[in-house]
């Protein structure tokens, strides 16, 4: 199991606080919410994609796509599946199937507030790097599935 969430990026300590009724809501940090009547959310805080994600692919990607790559490669690796027994499956017969609400809010909106100086300062990865599926289709493409990646899109 591999586990990105507001209460603990470890399936253990993600558990533990569950049981424990600890609340993965807090005031937001991330933005200025002033103009918002709402001020909390259930923001990941304490992220890092050391050590699971290359270093050039997170300046790049938006933030729900390192959480989908980091939760990915951690279940992996909670499962057993090494890069030795990676180069001995057949990639044919796997896949990729993660459930997603969101896509790249944040790539989104840098691209809006470039557009809105020149489109020549857009961000050549915005549509791509917005859009829901990419996030699993960035994990099969970094496992080197040569199978479809698949997504389950759920509206709020």
């Amino acid at each position: 199991m591999g586990v990105v969430t507001p209460l603990g990026h470890d399936p253990d300590v993600f558990y533990n606080n569950l049981l424990d009724g600890a609340s993965g809501i807090s005031e937001i940090e991330t933005f200025d919410c002033a103009q918002f009547p709402t001020r909390i959310a259930g923001e990941i805080k304490s992220f890092s994609t050391d050590g699971w994600v290359a270093p050039k692919l997170s300046k790049r990607m938006d933030k729900f796509m390192l959480y989908m790559l980091t939760a990915g490669k951690k279940a992996l690796a909670d499962g057993g599946i090494t890069e030795y027994v990676m180069k001995e499956l057949d990639k044919t017969k796997c896949g990729v199937l993660i459930g997603s609400a969101m896509g790249g809010m944040k790539v989104f909106n840098d691209a809006i507030e470039a557009l809105r100086i020149s489109y020549k300062k857009m961000n050549p990865f915005c549509v791509p790097f917005a859009t829901t599926n990419m996030g699993s289709a960035m994990l099969a493409m970094d496992l080197v599935s040569t199978s479809r990646p698949w997504d389950s899109v759920m509206p709020c």
